[in-house]
């Protein structure tokens, strides 16, 4: 599951990643992999929104179903799927580019609205969410 949730992260900043000369060429590597791998015309057109950073939350959770379906049992593809995330990992950080899977755990006791923050480095004191 680790190596579908880091291939949805590249996914998710695949465009913004692309405009990085030195990781561009390692993200379009990924992008066509997926596409002969996934085969589907319906994948080769998500892959093609996220490349034109045209994309959304249903773009790649449909990309991600697909490539749990794939991956499923098929360590062959498990591991060239590996390599190439871990050749762009290693680009990224040479870049000093972040991409990192946020998760927020909230708590909730005796409520009824509720709402999830992504992305918050730094809270001093509480933390109100109307």
């Amino acid at each position: 599951m680790e190596l579908i949730n880091q291939t949805t992260a590249v996914l998710s900043q695949g465009a913004e990643l692309m405009k990085n000369p030195a990781i561009s060429g390692a993200v379009s590597g990924i992008f066509g992999w997926l596409k002969g791998v996934l085969g589907k015309k319906s994948a080769t057109e998500k892959l093609e929104l996220i490349e034109q950073n045209k994309h959304n939350e249903e773009t790649i959770a449909g990309l991600k179903a697909n490539l749990e379906f794939i991956l499923e049992d098929n360590e062959v593809l498990q591991k060239q799927l590996s390599e190439k995330l871990k050749e762009i990992e290693l680009l990224m950080k040479k870049e000093g580019v972040d991409n990192s899977v946020k998760t927020n755990t909230i708590n909730v006791n005796n409520s009824t609205n509720t709402k999830i923050a992504q992305g918050i480095d730094k809270i001093d004191g509480n933390l109100t969410i109307n």
